[in-house]
């Protein structure tokens, strides 16, 4: 069962415009922080209930700025699915030196917020991080 799912509409410092949606236990906000953190875009829209409006986006661009780059974010859950968490046009900071594989010790926070409350399609809970990778579409 599905307890709480956020949409978000991701803008870049180019044109364009993408969605991701956050399936979770309590809520994505966390989360939500903990990738902008770590992401060369911005949140335009969000919703999780009620539709929240950013008046004033403003991607700082990096490496990969453009919304077609994205890392996938890995996770085991409790009934041995995966859950997966799109981070849309990420820091060049958190990948190893071949600038494909995500060092997990740089997105540790994230990686925690997200055990425990993110959810894979099945609404089982991430129990562990599995790895992540550039993956650019």
């Amino acid at each position: 069962m599905t307890d709480k799912c956020m949409s978000v509409v991701w803008i870049g410092a180019g044109t364009g415009a993408t969605i991701t949606r956050i399936q979770t236990a309590t809520g994505a906000d966390t989360i939500l922080t903990d990738m902008l953190a770590v992401s060369q875009a911005d949140f335009n829209d969000k919703w999780e209930g009620d539709l929240i409006i950013n008046s004033s986006p403003a991607p700082p661009g990096g490496q990969y700025p453009g919304l077609q780059q994205q890392c996938l974010l890995q996770f085991l859950c409790a009934d041995n699915t995966t859950a997966i968490l799109r981070l849309i046009a990420p820091s060049i900071s958190i990948f190893l030196a071949d600038g494909v594989t995500v060092d997990s010790t740089a997105i540790a926070t994230l990686i925690a917020d997200c055990v425990g409350n993110l959810e894979s399609a099945t609404g089982s809970l991430a129990t562990a991080f599995l790895g992540g990778f550039l993956n650019a579409r």
